[in-house]
């Protein structure tokens, strides 16, 4: 992405906010998002242009218009015409910042503040520290080099009573008990089962930054290169008798295709945002009158813009009753926290991902949902790589709210057609090894390609059970693209590793399953074992995600994180609480 000299502008000659500049990178979103347009990841002149004429320095980049208002303020290219929602710049770069911080569990550090190494861990810098004998138990002692402070290094589980309940605890928890259930089978107070599940959640995130981290070992040639986008709805009840309304946060995940391994799972809810203060110093500084794309405070959600959307999108609109319960009409914000505004969200989820994977020099194929906001958010986040054809981004989307007669009867015919394809029987088609039907499939597309408009929609004329329907939109579609691979990126686009993810969380994860409206509560839903803070559910799913990725169960021969070449095993209790 090229950007502009900070210097290029004043605050009240700009018309598109200028890159915010974190220490290592700037993220700046504002540029025409068309991946076949000239104009893709150029930042388009910031200055509004009145009060003088443009300057020679800014000749080169594209002018385009800036209309709208409030979040619908766009920028439309003056190249292809193309309308791009601006964002705040600065709102994403916070929550890129605060997720990253997420993925760094704090290790064991010298804790006095006036100190130099104080918060710098053990882990990542061990030359500021020494060893200082042991404690009466044998656990090791370390001193700060610099204030001579000390900390202990011990086993993971010591302040901790009952300790084999622990194990215990992570099982029940992913195998779809709820947690008033936890507390009944294994015998543990309400306020012990909280506290194990946060001791739990510790462990869990000190593994996956020592054994994730990066990614930057893994050998994506070898293992694949895809990568699935998709998001759920999951619902949390209301936590008081005043307004009984549903809080319900969406659930970001990216899976690796070929591992289902799931790289990135990020849930809409910062547990340390102060709507409180947030909005009293909106009010103070004047943001609450600016569009979202010039406010401080443009991250979260406030109270009276929350309402509107719902006031929006519910009037006069008629809900399909099979998707009533991912729409819940009677929503509201979480009483503790701040909810994060899905299209941040989305960016901020991206630029996670490019940072994970840009140590690589390799070509990706990411996909998504159909939701436009989703796609350009990853076209934006990965623009140099896309310019430089690296990075292919498709969104597909299908019958998801077929029953499973349709889907049934859609699959038999999918397969009909192609054995009429290819000219085969049944017992031929089903005998063909798998590498061999992509190759004839992939013939095939290519000659219903030969002719298809740049960008146009492609409808997949094999039904599959699971996509059913499928339509596919490849966003970087471009002249230079050959026929042959162009048939090869439809074909592997698929949402499968990551819906089967969130069908999991679903069947396991007590919590996460599906909300039931009753007659009693008005259309509302309600379910007593759903829980009331976010936080908690924070917590929840990134432990499953970590019992998904290197655990599995019992039937679980290899993990994804084996299959991706992150472990040579299964990871047990005893590897993650040290019993």
């Amino acid at each position: 992405m090229k950007s502009v000299s900070q210097k290029s502008a004043t605050a009240s000659k700009r018309r598109i906010p200028l890159p915010f500049f974190l220490p290592f990178f700037g993220v700046d979103v504002n540029f025409c998002r068309n991946a076949q347009c000239a104009h893709f990841g150029v930042q388009p002149d910031p200055r509004d242009g009145r009060g003088g004429r443009l300057v020679s320095a800014n000749a080169n980049f594209p002018r385009g218009e800036v209309g709208g208002t409030g979040d619908k303020k766009y920028f439309k290219c003056g190249s292809c015409g193309q309308e791009s929602v601006i964002k705040n710049n600065r709102a994403i770069a916070e929550e890129y910042t605060r997720l990253r911080r997420l993925q760094r569990f704090n290790g064991k550090a010298c804790s006095n503040e006036g100190c130099p190494s104080c918060g710098k861990t053990l882990e990542t810098w061990p030359e500021l520290y020494w060893k200082s004998g042991r404690t009466k138990a044998g656990h090791q002692r370390y001193a700060c080099k610099r204030c001579r402070s000390t900390f202990t290094i011990g086993h993971p589980a010591r302040n901790h009573r009952r300790q084999s309940k622990n194990g215990q605890i992570l099982k029940l928890l992913v195998h779809g008990t709820s947690l008033s259930k936890i507390t009944e089978i294994a015998d543990v107070a309400p306020r012990d089962v909280y506290r194990k599940l946060d001791f739990i959640y510790d462990q869990v995130r000190e593994f996956t930054d020592r054994r994730e981290g990066d990614l930057r070992d893994v050998d994506w040639e070898r293992y694949g290169r895809r990568f699935a986008t998709d998001s759920q709805t999951l619902t949390l009840n209301w936590p008081n008798r005043k307004k009984r309304a549903s809080v319900a946060v969406q659930h970001l995940c990216t899976a690796h295709a070929n591992s289902g391994f799931i790289v990135l799972g990020h849930l809409q809810f910062d547990p340390a945002g102060d709507m409180a203060k947030i909005e009293e110093d909106m009010a103070a500084n004047g943001d609450l009158g600016k569009d979202r794309c010039w406010r401080h405070h443009g991250r979260l959600w406030t109270a009276s813009e929350f309402k509107k959307y719902l006031d929006d999108i519910t009037a006069g609109v008629e809900i399909d009753p099979e998707i009533l319960a991912d729409v819940d009409l009677g929503l509201q914000l979480p009483h503790e926290g701040g909810l994060v505004r899905q299209d941040i969200q989305q960016y901020a989820h991206a630029l996670v991902l490019r940072r994970m994977v840009s140590k690589s020099d390799s070509r990706f194929f990411f996909v998504q949902d159909g939701d436009a906001g989703l796609s350009k958010a990853f076209l934006a986040a990965f623009a140099p790589e896309v310019a430089a054809g690296r990075v292919d981004v498709a969104t597909v989307s299908f019958s998801k709210y077929e029953f499973n007669d349709a889907r049934e009867a859609l699959y038999a015919q999918g397969r009909r057609d192609l054995r009429n394809d290819l000219n085969l029987t049944a017992h031929q088609l089903n005998s063909l090894p798998e590498f061999v039907l992509n190759e004839e499939i992939d013939r095939e597309i290519v000659k219903r390609l030969i002719g298809r408009a740049l960008g146009s929609l492609f409808d997949w004329p094999y039904h599959t059970k699971s996509e059913p329907a499928r339509v596919i939109d490849l966003k970087t579609d471009r002249p230079g693209l050959s026929t042959e691979r162009c048939a090869r990126l439809m074909r592997l686009a698929t949402l499968r590793s990551v819906d089967s993810y969130f069908h999991k969380i679903r069947s396991n994860v007590r919590p996460a399953s599906r909300p039931v409206s009753t007659p009693s509560a008005n259309g509302r839903t309600w379910d007593r074992h759903f829980l009331y803070k976010p936080e908690m559910l924070v917590k929840i799913i990134e432990i499953y995600r970590f019992h998904h990725n290197w655990m599995g169960s019992r039937d679980t021969k290899r993990t994804p994180a084996m299959k991706l070449g992150l472990a040579k095993g299964k990871v047990y209790e005893r590897d993650l609480f040290g019993e």
